[in-house]
């Protein structure tokens, strides 16, 4: 019997319906005292990576991985300095687009970042200095 390859667009395909499929589950499992957050943060990392090899777009996502597992290890240890300084490194990673990552897809990661990650485990105030930087405040409010 030969062995089948499948392509990078198809492994993408099949990560973002495993994790559709999967991530309810993941919830149920959730130890007690798990607000979750390393779950979401991890599988939105897995959708970004599918949806960018669904688009045939460049680039490795195995650093973004590679640094939540860490985060998650930290975290899942108790270890709550190691947590903060991973995840600003995995925000570092993100503005310096490692692994030739799309902006767009540095820039969701950034945004869900902010979103799911409890306020004492990253730095609030770089995501302020980031929006003031980036966001026309003007347009922002009174255009579409």
């Amino acid at each position: 019997m030969t062995p089948m390859t499948i392509s990078r667009k198809m492994r993408g395909v099949v990560r973002c319906v495993l994790l559709v499929v999967l991530a309810p589950l993941g919830a149920i499992a959730m130890y007690p005292g798990s607000e979750g957050w390393v779950e979401q943060l991890t599988g939105f990392v897995v959708v970004q990576e599918g949806i960018a090899s669904a688009k045939g777009e460049p680039g490795s996502f195995d650093p973004y991985v590679g640094q939540v597992t860490l985060v998650r290890s930290l975290y899942d240890r108790g270890d709550w300095k190691g947590s903060y300084m991973a995840m600003n490194r995995f925000m570092d990673m993100l503005e310096s687009r490692d692994g030739d990552i799309s902006a767009k897809a540095a820039d969701a990661m950034w945004d869900f970042c902010y979103e799911v990650t409890p306020p004492a485990l990253h730095d609030v105030k770089r995501h302020k200095q980031w929006w003031d930087k980036t966001v026309n405040w003007e347009k922002f409010f009174w255009e579409e």
